[in-house]
């Protein structure tokens, strides 16, 4: 007996927890130990013979479960977050383990509250879900299905991802009353949600699709007949709806990536709109799927081979209309149709790899500027487009350091636009890290500022140079008293700050002269010139640098 519990605690050990839980193959509670009477509300000894899923809070239970039964043949489970029952903050941890034959079988877990990883999991108060219909939105089903999906997989499931186009949806709901429209939406969501993994992993992707994520034995032409009986049956409606599904494995990428390569696939899809009539959903999905794998081999051979090139686009004076310094935007050589630059460099951010594009930008910028300063004499200084994410990296800034210090530019000629493509989280680091090239000369521009909630975030958090306000905040200025009024009251509070501002998409003579009444410093736009790869095409108007 003392060799069987040795070696049940060496199995054990391989688990990093707050408790550890044995259960037999009907998933009943034979060992516990830890800090249950803190997480559960009683001790160790209590939970013998308890099933498990009583343990876990009721929306988690079928989660849990579908976790369970899928490690039962050959996996484990890695890191799913469950809430669990037993006290009134029912707290949430991380569930991990795996079954082991030697010990008959039984499942090995450990249970760990509030992982630090969980900052990166999507956060269930977070997550916006519709409350008529349990349906999550876009976003928050594109980052639940991800995390949800791998998951699965790692625990020995088959995770599906299915696609429903509902056809007539539209024109049913606009013919029907406020409450009847609830009723429909209400009964799609049930049916969808009924079928997915966790009982709540489905989401709606465009005004007539809806996705779900769901085990390999669920049958989504059947769903997609349940959803047009269920309208039959409720309001007489012939409803169509055609489905396609996939397996969710990330098609042939890394591990590591298999959850970033879905989110962007739903993501893709709900930007697409309506499906194209000559092509099926699954044709449709594929092609994203496969647009995205390409896409990503495609990045990073620019990267590496440096196919591209920067065109320069005048940032002005707003009064005087002279060149005050140089934005640098940049080409692929390859160009790909339907693809642009911008749609490449937020894939890039989402698949982590942005670094290695930041990098060999900011590499092939000074190259250039060196190469054109031989040819044609000075030019004012340039700014670049830095990500985020980039410089929330220690080793791209480490990186970025040398390559400045090793070509030798001029701090004053260079200016980094920070995107808000992609959402900062550590603002107080970020802030740090700016300050030190801010010291050595460099300056620092917030873009994209007005596009988001998180734009005010980042003028208090981050000390930069020069704020460039969104091309909408500019056309809303031009559209009515109310948008000046909004313009000109944020030009003079950076203004207050010491801060230099820029207006995007300043596009004739009219809007510039209605952003220079409201204060702001710089212009961008046709209206001053278009991007050239040759930025001495507009040496006449050079007025000095930064």
């Amino acid at each position: 007996m003392a060799d069987r519990e040795r070696d049940r605690f060496v199995a054990l050990a391989f688990c990093r927890a707050d408790i550890l839980l044995e259960l037999d193959d009907d998933l009943d509670v034979v060992f516990a130990a830890g800090a249950t009477q803190v997480l559960m509300g009683t001790g160790a000894d209590a939970l013998h013979n308890r099933p498990f899923l009583d343990l876990v809070a009721e929306e988690d239970r079928v989660l849990a479960g579908e976790m369970l039964e899928a490690a039962r043949s050959q996996g484990r489970i890695d890191d799913v977050v469950v809430r669990l029952n037993g006290t009134r903050r029912r707290p949430n941890v991380a569930l991990a383990g795996y079954r082991v034959p030697d010990f008959d079988n039984h499942f090995f877990l450990a249970l760990k509250l509030e992982p630090a990883f969980q900052a990166e999991r999507p956060d269930e108060a977070e997550l916006k879900r519709d409350a008529e219909t349990g349906l999550l939105d876009e976003a928050s089903y594109a980052a639940l299905a991800a995390d949800r999906a791998l998951a699965f997989k790692r625990a020995g499931g088959r995770p599906q991802l299915s696609v429903v186009k509902v056809d007539g949806l539209a024109s049913l709901n606009k013919a029907l009353g406020a409450s009847d429209r609830k009723r429909v939406m209400s009964t799609v969501g049930d049916i969808l949600n009924q079928h997915s993994i966790g009982g709540n992993s489905a989401g709606q992707v465009s005004p007539d699709s809806f996705s779900y994520l769901h085990r390999d034995d669920i049958d989504a032409e059947e769903i997609g007949n349940m959803i047009s009986q269920a309208a039959k049956s409720l309001f007489n409606a012939d409803l169509k709806t055609e489905s396609h599904t996939l397996d969710a494995d990330g098609a042939g990428l890394a591990e590591h990536q298999v959850a970033k390569a879905i989110a962007h696939t739903i993501r893709l899809f709900s930007e697409t709109g309506q499906v194209d009539k000559k092509k099926s959903i699954g044709q449709v999905l594929k092609g994203l799927v496969s647009d995205t794998i390409d896409n990503v081999a495609y990045i990073r051979r620019l990267a590496a081979k440096r196919e591209f090139d920067m065109a320069f686009m005048p940032v002005c004076d707003m009064r005087l209309e002279r060149v005050h310094h140089f934005e640098v935007l940049t080409r692929f050589r390859d160009a790909r149709p339907g693809v642009s630059p911008y749609h490449l460099f937020c894939l890039a951010e989402e698949m982590g790899i942005v670094a290695e594009l930041d990098m060999a930008v900011v590499e092939t910028t000074i190259r250039t500027i060196a190469d054109l300063t031989r040819k044609g004499g000075l030019l004012p200084a340039v700014a670049i487009n830095l990500s985020g994410l980039s410089l929330s990296s220690q080793h791209f800034v480490t990186e970025l350091r040398k390559l400045l210090a090793r070509s030798g530019v001029q701090p004053r000629k260079i200016m980094f636009e920070l995107t808000e493509s992609v959402k900062i989280e550590q603002l107080a680091e970020v802030n740090a890290t700016i300050q030190t090239f801010r010291q050595r000369g460099f300056r620092f521009c917030l873009d994209d500022f007005g596009s988001g909630a998180a734009s005010f975030d980042y003028l208090n958090a981050l000390d930069v140079d020069l704020v460039k306000f969104d091309g909408p905040v500019i056309k809303r200025a031009a559209a009515s008293q109310k948008g000046s009024d909004l313009l000109a009251s944020m030009a003079r509070m950076c203004a207050s700050m010491g801060i230099k501002t820029a207006a995007e998409m300043v596009e004739d003579k009219r809007l510039a002269g209605r952003v220079y009444q409201c204060g702001v410093d710089f212009g961008q736009g046709w209206h001053f010139g278009k991007p050239e790869f040759d930025p001495f095409v507009y040496a006449d108007r050079f007025m000095g640098g930064l």
